[in-house]
């Protein structure tokens, strides 16, 4: 894979502004201009490609979200199409077909929205039109798992996440921040942690971004990934952007700061 096949979190949110007093609520054609201005933003300049992004969440106040999420799959579709249409007219290129999500997040006001962009090769989007040519490949298994998703966001308390279970090895132990005191066990697979509902660990902190940190499990130490966080991920007090920890390490998010821990249980 080149050095250009991937790219992940290259921007925080993009917030617009309000929009016409006249209308009701937040309009479809809205957005898509919204969408394509976000996309115009984050364009990356290659050797030979000028890439764009491929994945946009849209966030959107409850009162705007509800109308648009009874258009379906095929509102998403349409605004994917209308996005690629739009980046052939200027020669960009896209890692797949943008992959386009929209969530009702009550932090963004009526007839705003919240734009978050991403780059990743490994998304597949089907317009429904054409037979998916790669179907033998196994899907991502992450919180992108769906490409065209209507999704409410629920605030959830980390008590209601995942508590340390008594078959946990290892669990992460929150020694700082507004969440001090509160654990979550660490399973196989990814964890994401961050502000946002659908983060497998919810912060309660101003200072951590919505999607902040992934922690991939290893053997017997940890992968850490930055998503492009506004304030950045420390260890040791270094500031990292993909880094392996081990059990003791202090990690920094925000005002947070969180230990992987051994679960005195084990072996009992």
């Amino acid at each position: 894979m080149s050095l250009l096949a991937r790219f992940e979190g290259m921007a925080e949110f993009l917030f617009t502004g309000a929009f016409k007093k006249g209308a009701a609520r937040l309009q479809p054609v809205e957005i898509a201009k919204e969408l394509v201005k976000a996309m115009l933003r984050n364009k990356q300049v290659s050797i030979s490609q000028v890439y764009v992004p491929n994945i946009y969440r849209v966030y959107l106040h409850s009162s705007d979200w509800g109308p648009l999420a009874n258009f379906g799959d095929v509102f998403l579709i349409e605004l994917s199409k209308y996005l690629f249409a739009e980046a052939q007219r200027n020669g960009y290129t896209f890692l797949s077909k943008p992959a386009i999500e929209l969530h009702a997040d009550e932090t963004v006001n009526p007839r705003e929205m919240a734009i978050e962009v991403d780059f990743d090769d490994s998304i597949e989007v089907d317009w429904g039109d054409e037979e998916d040519e790669h179907n033998d490949a196994a899907p991502e298994q992450d919180w992108r798992e769906n490409t065209t998703i209507f999704r409410e966001s629920v605030k959830t308390n980390l008590t209601e996440v995942e508590q340390l279970g008594r078959n946990s090895e290892y669990f992460l132990e929150i020694i700082e921040g507004p969440d001090v005191g509160e654990s979550f066990s660490l399973q196989d697979g990814d964890v994401f942690i961050g502000r946002h509902g659908q983060c497998d660990l919810v912060l309660h902190d101003p200072e951590v971004s919505r999607r902040h940190l992934k922690i991939a499990s290893g053997e017997n130490s940890w992968w850490l990934d930055d998503l492009g966080s506004t304030n950045g991920s420390f260890v040791n007090g270094q500031r990292i952007t993909h880094q392996m920890t081990a059990p003791g390490d202090r990690i920094q998010i925000g005002q947070s700061v969180l230990v992987i821990q051994r679960s005195p249980l084990v072996g009992l």
